[in-house]
């Protein structure tokens, strides 16, 4: 399996940020890859967006999008769900982070979408978040002493 974070915008050069998210990517064991995607600044915004994250989807891809109205999971839901898509034999699971102005509704029509609380976080945060909840989710997949 092969795991890609979509997200609009990009990490700035010796961000604080990035170095917590490098240090997660690195201890999980499946390929994992986030792809930054161009900001755009132009009354469209949503809709040049969606098509931007759209050329990195396959059909046969798994796709969750985080939305603040998303369904709310515990880990251990969320290793679940991740473990089921492995068993059911996808080769990619794709997660869309969405850029200020959040996703298209497309997104949240379209697929399964989840939710890191009611609270409204920086996206670049969120990165952290998941990438960490995604090592914590093979952890608990291990059954090591990580989540305990």
């Amino acid at each position: 399996m092969k795991i890609n974070i979509l997200s609009i915008g990009k990490f700035k050069l010796n961000q604080p940020h990035r170095s917590i998210f490098d240090y997660y990517k690195k201890r999980i064991s499946v390929n994992t890859d986030l792809i930054e995607l161009k900001l755009f600044s132009k009354e469209k915004k949503k809709k040049l967006e969606k098509d931007e994250i759209l050329k990195h989807i396959d059909k046969d891809d798994y796709v969750i999008t985080l939305d603040q109205f998303g369904d709310s999971m515990t880990s251990f839901q969320f290793s679940k769900t991740l473990k089921s898509k492995i068993d059911n034999g996808y080769k990619r699971l794709n997660f869309i982070i969405g850029g200020e102005e959040g996703l298209d509704d497309y997104f949240k029509n379209s697929f399964q979408t989840i939710s890191f609380g009611n609270q409204t976080w920086p996206h670049l945060l969120v990165r952290v978040m998941l990438i960490e909840q995604i090592y914590r989710a093979f952890e608990i997949i291990k059954n090591s002493q990580y989540h305990k």
